[in-house]
């Protein structure tokens, strides 16, 4: 009967008070999917976007938000994109789109067309999309596939011990450190090849202008105002000013442009004028006292004299080379002044050194496209910013589907690049589900069928291991599993066997339940007594760590299973049983047949909760299993959690929820016939 009749659904009363229950439920409903959309939305969340809280992500529809994530892909960081478009940033919250004027944008146009038909020195641009971006993978399946995906084979090449490939990270590439080389190792050779492979829009140009008043200029006067104050100049901003090719004439400026390139600069960038080589000799033969060996020795040369060592025109060579130049470069008159140059034959003038990167080619790349001389041409800051919105509007498309994957691609690669993680959960899942479906049940029949006295107290006490949380119990099942008596036990199963037999043929007018006892007494006595007496007390016992029985045995008999399946087992008609003992089941056949047939519903919730606390175990698994090939996914996912940002570790929650999202939307209908508990006959 209805609780509302026919007649009372008619009213407007009614209806509303209905239609408000439907509300609230729908409502209700809604506000469940909003914390599930903020989840999503944070797995593909980056520094760029990560403290804005929406549960669609922003860069699908602002392309504000897109640009900020470009460029982060494209730089890393704020720091980083400042050394490249020669602008204060802020923080993120505060990166918008550039607007690009005609002649910026003219300006950006020829400098992509300088980029595309020119060849760049490895020193004039890094590659861009680093960290967690298409590069990095190319990188690393570069290196997987030249070494045949074996990380031995690499780790030996390189000579540095790596245990996975998520380790065998891309080397940077500081071309702002004064001392920084490109190493002849395997991993900066592949880096280069790569780089020199890459599209222009994958090409991050190494600004020295943005570099010089971002390493050097910024931390001195932090505004164009005070720089002007100090230099009696003018400049709107310090956008121009630049590190020109030579020092100026004089001033600060010349000060200041001295002193960087003399200490600062990256040594790949200045080049010296040929008219120090007899001062760079001397200076090389006093500091080597004459001698040519120590240099070659350290050099990797094989020079006669200190004659025929050349000037490079880029520096390039051994550490050791490299910091020759720099104490030579650094090496001026005394008191750091241009007096009384003649009289030190082995220093460097300032008038001798330039700086020579990727602005001054930039000019020189017009020049002779116009047809004029160099000198001629307006110096500008180079257009980075017009250049990188340029690349990235032709890709806004490929940028919103690359920043929706790369997280969760970070993840898979972790995931199955380390240890056995898949499938050490696939098989402990397995033979978790499949141990829970074969004790409990046993267990539960026993019960149920032959209603042994004490039935009621064996249920009140798997009842009560409910009241103890597995934390509890997880110190003493690790003592228990690293000495597991298992020789003992099946010493004693022996051992209480025969005895049950011997006293049948002596004694067979003994109770059953007495000679049980007995039994049971003498194979107790044996196993754990007399077998640890006479071959030693380790004897009887095994380590069961770092196998699955360590992670399936704790958990094996579950005392709620075998309470649920105690009542649903009694609920199964008698008839049935009664049936098949007239014709001629056994035991097997009734539990096999009849129990476990009628019992589908309630043995699928049994074996979904035995999937979920399998699927889901962390700390158990990762105290008891010590070895990470033995490692199952959530414990290499916990890992991961410890080293990688949070937008990651919320793509890792995301792809560790799938599982058992997919479990319980496939099998809901037998959730429900579980909760139910229906009975089939």
């Amino acid at each position: 009967m209805p609780i509302i009749s026919k007649i009372g659904q008619k009213t407007w009363r009614v209806r509303i008070a209905v239609y408000s229950i439907y509300g609230i439920l729908l409502f209700g409903s809604l506000s469940m999917l909003y914390p599930l959309t903020l989840m999503l939305s944070g797995s593909v969340k980056s520094n760029a976007d990560f403290q804005s809280l929406s549960p669609v992500p922003k860069f699908f529809f602002n392309d504000d938000v897109l640009w900020a994530k470009y460029i982060e892909s494209k730089y890393n960081n704020i720091r980083e994109i400042e050394m490249a478009m020669h602008t204060p940033m802020g923080n993120w919250s505060q990166v918008r789109r550039p607007k690009i004027n005609q002649s910026q944008n003219i300006r950006a146009q020829k400098f992509i067309a300088f980029r595309e038909q020119t060849s760049w020195s490895n020193d004039w641009f890094t590659l861009a999309h680093m960290t967690l971006g298409q590069n990095e993978r190319v990188y690393l399946n570069e290196i997987k596939n030249r070494y045949d995906h074996d990380i031995t084979q690499y780790s030996d090449a390189l000579g540095v011990r790596y245990k996975s490939w998520s380790q065998a990270v891309a080397p940077t590439t500081p071309m702002h450190a004064r001392y920084f080389i490109f190493p002849k190792t395997i991993n900066f050779q592949i880096l280069d090849e790569i780089k020199q492979s890459s599209l222009g829009k994958d090409r991050a140009a190494v600004n020295l202008d943005a570099i010089y008043w971002q390493v050097y200029l910024r931390p001195k006067w932090n505004t164009i105002k005070s720089y002007n104050e100090a230099h009696g100049t003018d400049y709107q901003n310090y956008q121009q000013v630049l590190l020109t090719q030579t020092a100026p004439e004089s001033g600060p400026a010349r000060d200041d442009w001295e002193d960087y390139v003399r200490h600062d600069l990256n040594l790949a960038y200045i080049r010296l004028d040929k008219s120090v080589l007899t001062n760079f000799r001397t200076f090389l033969a006093n500091q080597y006292e004459n001698n040519i060996d120590d240099l070659n020795l350290l050099w990797i040369t094989s020079y006669s004299d200190f004659t025929q060592i050349p000037l490079m025109e880029r520096i390039e060579g051994t550490s050791r080379v490299y910091l020759d130049y720099a104490e030579f470069l650094a090496k001026n008159t005394e008191g750091n002044t241009e007096k009384s140059i003649d009289e030190k034959p082995d220093h460097c003038p300032l008038s001798a050194i330039s700086v020579y990167g990727i602005r001054q080619a930039f000019e020189e790349y017009i020049a002779h496209s116009e047809g004029i001389p160099v000198d001629q041409i307006e110096h500008l800051s180079l257009p980075i910013a017009a250049v990188d919105y340029a690349d990235f509007q032709t890709q806004t498309g490929f940028l919103r589907w690359e920043f929706t994957k790369r997280n969760y691609i970070k993840v898979l690669d972790y995931i199955l690049l380390h240890g056995n993680g898949i499938r050490n959960t696939i098989y402990y899942c397995v033979l978790t589900i499949l141990t829970t479906l074969t004790i409990n049940p046993l267990a539960a029949y026993a019960l149920s069928r032959y209603k042994p006295p004490s039935a009621y107290k064996i249920l009140l006490f798997c009842m009560c291991t409910m009241a103890f949380p597995p934390e509890v119990t997880m110190i003493p099942s690790f003592l228990l599993l690293k000495r597991f008596p298992l020789i003992g036990m099946l010493v004693a199963v022996l051992a209480a066997v025969l005895a049950m037999w011997a006293i049948g043929k002596v004694r067979p007018q003994l109770n059953d339940a007495f000679k049980g006892i007995l039994a049971g007494i003498i194979g107790l006595v044996a196993g754990f007594y007399l077998m640890p007496a006479i071959f030693g007390a380790d004897t009887a016992h095994v380590s069961l760590l770092n196998t699955f029985w360590a992670l399936i045995l704790p958990g094996a008999a579950n005392g709620f299973g075998i309470f649920l399946l105690k009542g649903f087992f009694d609920s199964l008609p008698q008839e049935l049983y009664e049936a098949a003992e007239i014709d001629g089941g056994g035991e097997f056949t009734k539990f096999w047949t009849i129990t476990m047939s009628l019992s589908k519903p309630i043995l699928a919730v049994l074996a979904l909760s035995a999937f979920t606390a399998a699927y889901s175990e962390f700390m158990m698994a990762l105290v008891i299993i010590p070895d990470p090939e033995m490692w199952t996914l959530m414990v290499w996912l916990f890992q991961l959690q410890s080293q990688a940002p949070p937008y990651v570790v919320t793509a890792s929650i995301v792809i560790a929820s799938i599982p058992t999202f997919l479990v319980f939307l496939f099998c809901q209908n037998l959730i429900m016939r579980g909760i139910v508990v229906p009975v089939e006959k």
